[in-house]
């Protein structure tokens, strides 16, 4: 206890010690040499045999001629402290997240130089807090929304399984039932794969991003050998044209298979059955452009700027029928940038959209 309180004292006597501003070291600075200069021309004027009037009379010279300096310096100095005084605002306003910062330091060109660099950092700091703000936000949402759609399979799973446990359906009805089972889990699967795209995506200096030579041909032959038995249940005509036909590229194989299915599986999940699809990939100046075309329900344009934000679902897809869970065009807007590339959208409300991947070739 006792050495606590002897730390105690210590600390306070440290900080006393250092507490003297700036304003006060100049003061006392030039105390000391003033005190010197007339102690110095005392002992001058001594040295040279002058009367002691004549002394007295150099050394009041020399006073006056101090103290008007020390005015002059002062009135000098005043901006300067007062320019101290708004870059020490500026960071304690910084250090306590307040960034709109008021004051402007005009001399001396160092200082000035200094706040304008506060300024900028503040200015960045400014718009990093926000985006965090955001994505604990977004991040909130996500949590919730996911816990919704995450829960309305459980509980259709758990309710169909009760309900062949005691009884209340029939062993008739067995084979409908676990159809349902069925979706519901495969529902569940895709979910848990789709979050795993964006909460462990891999980076692009992890092995999983090795690339390889890619026949265009082949790679659009496997992506619509997802949709096969859809396709056919659904009785719609696909169309896969790619410019030149032997078109070849070296990117990473998984990446873009993944991005050309999620926009393949957005193409069906918004057109209705019967219509056609179209996939159109052309190498071109150096750009690989594919292009998943369908006769859907289209977007509307004040849509079109937040279709690829995290869980994000257009008013014609919030029902179960049509509704997914809003990652799809969200991973492969995360897979096109990590490829150096890009996703761009064409719609029009009622009659089809357009996706295209564009990625440069070299």
């Amino acid at each position: 206890m006792g050495s606590r309180i002897q730390n105690g004292k210590t600390s306070l006597k440290m900080e006393r010690k250092y507490r003297m501003k700036l304003r006060d070291y100049i003061i006392v600075g030039y105390i000391l040499s003033f005190l010197i200069t007339i102690a110095a021309v005392f002992w001058a004027s001594n040295q040279m045999l002058i009367e002691k009037k004549d002394t007295y009379f150099i050394v009041a010279i020399t006073v006056i001629a101090g103290l008007i300096g020390a005015t002059i310096s002062l009135a000098l100095l005043k901006g300067v402290f007062k320019s101290l005084d708004v870059l020490k605002k500026k960071t304690v306003n910084i250090s306590e997240k307040r960034f709109d910062i008021n004051g402007e330091v005009i001399r001396p060109v160092e200082f000035r130089d200094l706040s304008v660099a506060f300024d900028d950092m503040a200015e960045h700091l400014k718009e990093s807090f926000e985006s965090l703000e955001q994505s604990e936000k977004e991040k909130s949402l996500m949590i919730a929304q996911l816990s919704h759609d995450i829960k309305t399979p459980i509980t259709s799973i758990q309710s169909t399984a009760e309900g062949m446990l005691d009884g209340i359906i029939k062993k008739d009805e067995y084979k409908y039932y676990l159809e349902t089972i069925c979706r519901q889990t495969t529902r569940l699967n895709k979910l848990v794969e789709e979050l795993n795209y964006l909460t462990l995506s891999v980076k692009e200096n992890d092995s999983a991003d090795r690339k390889e030579t890619i026949f265009l041909d082949k790679l659009l032959i496997d992506c619509m050998s997802e949709f096969k038995l859809r396709a056919e249940k659904e009785q719609r005509d696909i169309f896969i044209k790619v410019i030149p036909e032997n078109a070849k590229i070296v990117s990473n194989y998984n990446k873009l298979q993944r991005i050309i299915v999620n926009l393949l599986g957005n193409a069906f999940k918004y057109s209705p059955s019967g219509t056609k699809i179209e996939i159109v990939a052309e190498i071109s100046d150096e750009m690989l452009s594919i292009s998943i075309i369908d006769e859907g329900c289209g977007i509307k344009k004040e849509e079109l700027d937040n279709i690829f934000k995290r869980l994000y679902r257009v008013e014609a897809s919030r029902n179960m029928k049509t509704g997914g869970y809003g990652l799809g065009l969200a991973i492969a807007k995360q897979l096109a940038t990590q490829l150096n590339g890009d996703i761009k959208v064409e719609s029009e409300y009622g009659k089809g959209s357009t996706f295209t991947l564009e990625i440069l070739t070299k």
